[in-house]
């Protein structure tokens, strides 16, 4: 009877403090202070009716229903209709995917806010970019944009800008029916086209069927106005436009095993960072590359 007593005293103090943190945790994780005072206290009670979850969790009985229909409605807890209405958690694993796949959602309608308005922004501010006389700040050093679609945009812009010559470092180049269309139009308008794609010796079967899939297509489609050369030593991936002429870039590092979402480009027009970059490109390109012929 002892034991049992002194395991009841530790389980009240003990269990609070893990109620706590998973409320800490869910608040950093999206959630608002009575949706996350809600879960974490339905995750350690089980099911529940509103009253019991109130009186344990603190939410004010005029607000806690109106928080458990927000929680049920993003996947979190499941509801038993009935007199009086029962609430009960999702397994821990199912909310921490309903919570990632809101982030995700979330994002993507913000980039999608952003790419909306953001040529009618460009255009807009342009007109009236220091024109009461200010002084023009210093060329940042580079701007970072995120490597899916975001990174693919602007590898269009990029192209589209182009007006001399385009710089491609690039593995199997896998993305190139997507940026055809931009890549046929400069070219047919005189720019010419290097491109550095990786050797066989870091390329399983796969990579390299890809790569060939993609030489093929540029050769066909580009005709001379591209030149191909292979190299292993393919430390970068990007693009470079105009390197004698105002040179922009966009460039990254290949990330193994980094989840998609999360790996990262960088944008630059900095002249120092471009011409560092056009040096390497032209080092490899005549000194450790080969040709296709």
């Amino acid at each position: 009877m002892g034991f049992l007593m002194e395991k009841q005293v530790d389980d009240a103090k003990f269990f609070p403090m893990k109620v706590d943190k998973v409320k800490f945790l869910l608040i950093n994780m999206g959630l608002n202070e009575y949706q996350a005072s809600a879960l974490s206290h339905l995750l350690y009670l089980g099911e529940t009716k509103v009253t019991t979850l109130s009186k344990a969790s603190g939410v004010p009985a005029a607000r806690v229903y109106g928080v458990m229909d927000e929680l049920s409605q993003r996947g979190l807890v499941t509801v038993r209709p009935g007199r009086p209405v029962r609430y009960s958690p999702m397994p821990p694993d199912d909310i921490t995917s309903a919570l990632i796949s809101d982030a995700r959602d979330e994002a993507r309608r913000r980039l999608e806010v952003l790419q909306e308005y953001s040529e009618d922004f460009q255009t807009s501010a342009g007109e009236i970019f220091l024109k009461a006389g200010g002084v023009k700040g210093r060329t940042p050093l580079m701007r970072i944009v995120s490597r899916d679609e975001v990174s693919l945009q602007e590898t269009r812009k990029l192209y589209l800008g182009a007006k001399e010559r385009i710089l491609i470092m690039t593995g199997a180049m896998e993305y190139f029916d997507e940026v055809y269309g931009e890549l046929k139009e400069v070219v047919e308008r005189g720019v010419k086209v290097k491109v550095l794609m990786m050797s066989d010796e870091h390329m399983d079967e796969e990579s390299r069927a890809k790569r060939d899939r993609s030489m093929e297509k540029i050769k066909d489609s580009l005709g001379d106005s591209a030149e191909i050369r292979l190299s292993d030593e393919m430390n970068l991936r990007g693009c470079i436009i105009d390197p004698d002429n105002g040179g922009r870039a966009l460039f990254m590092a290949p990330e193994h095993g980094v989840p998609d979402f999360l790996k990262e480009a960088a944008i630059t027009s900095h002249p120092g960072v471009v011409k560092g970059l056009v040096d390497m490109f032209e080092l490899i390109w005549k000194l450790n590359s080969t040709s296709l012929g």
